[in-house]
């Protein structure tokens, strides 16, 4: 007996809610109905994927297996649908979009406005993640398009770099010690939170490293407003990427870091097997050139 399409979207949509009333809501559909989809779901596959009890839905082993391969084939659906749509009716559709703390104030903001001349009628979707997270949305099918540290060796992630970024001393206006890696070895440190972006946070650490010194760390923000807020008050130094210096934070002066380490290339990423029209169009947006 063949799947169909919308057994397996309600079964997605309880295996989220957990609760066959919510579920039911949401799908606008009778709780008998769901029930008896479910039960024909489970009868075509051969075994239970829910645990019912008097207090809600669990998922069996086989049900959250299933639940993570009819995402993959919900999303590769909605993106074919999405796909023949835009064909049809001109430059429509979604862009899921993944960004980090070095593009969301440089490549980004120029890129969307380039794109959205292209494709005014496509929606953008933006979460700000590091690189570890948006390669894992980018192999779910969670993001159609990221900007990651590179290198990038998944062999289902293809990746074009569009940016070279580097570390930059920042320090209160008021510092008068040598804007050096030398000159703040000893100066309280203010680094991002390891768990907000750890290829970041390592980066900062291994530079001090092969400056000969470990940083003492005082603060660790989870966000790049709070760590130049926390310099321009004189609380510590920090090492953040160039172009935090487009947020304009007072009181804040900045330092190159004279070592090629200090540098890392950014890439823009998708998945190699849901390439779209919208990817290729938004590709052409972040051309530099």
């Amino acid at each position: 007996m063949a799947l169909e399409t919308q057994e397996l979207a309600s079964f997605a949509v309880l295996a989220e809610q957990l609760h066959f009333g919510r579920a039911a809501a949401r799908l606008h559909i009778s709780q008998p109905a769901l029930s008896k989809r479910m039960r024909s779901l489970e009868e075509k596959i051969g075994g239970p994927l829910l645990a019912r009890n008097r207090r809600g839905v669990a998922l069996t082993r086989a049900g959250a297996m299933f639940y993570k391969e009819s995402r993959r084939i919900i999303h590769d659906l909605e993106a074919a649908f999405e796909a023949a749509r835009g064909a049809s009716s001109g430059e429509r559709g979604k862009l899921r979009l993944g960004v980090g703390m070095s593009t969301v104030h440089s490549l980004v903001p120029r890129a969307l406005v380039k794109f959205r001349e292209s494709a005014p009628g496509v929606e953008m979707e933006i979460a700000d993640m590091p690189t570890l997270r948006q390669i894992e949305a980018l192999i779910d099918g969670r993001l159609d398009v990221g900007f990651v540290r590179l290198p990038v060796k998944n062999p289902l992630v293809a990746v074009r770099k569009v940016l070279t970024e580097r570390l930059t001393i920042a320090t209160a206006e008021k510092f008068t010690g040598s804007l050096t890696m030398k000159g703040i070895q000893h100066q309280p440190f203010i680094l991002i939170d390891r768990g907000v972006s750890a290829t970041y946070h390592d980066h900062c650490i291994s530079l001090c490293d092969r400056s000969g010194f470990t940083p003492r760390i005082v603060y660790e923000p989870n966000d790049m407003f709070t760590i130049l807020n926390l310099v321009s008050a004189g609380i510590g130094v920090s090492l953040v990427p160039k172009a935090a210096r487009a947020m304009h934070v007072s009181g804040v002066k900045f330092a190159p870091v004279h070592s090629s380490y200090a540098e890392w290339d950014i890439g823009m990423a998708w998945n190699r097997k849901l390439e779209s029209e919208i990817i290729r169009k938004f590709a052409d947006a972040c051309r530099t050139e």
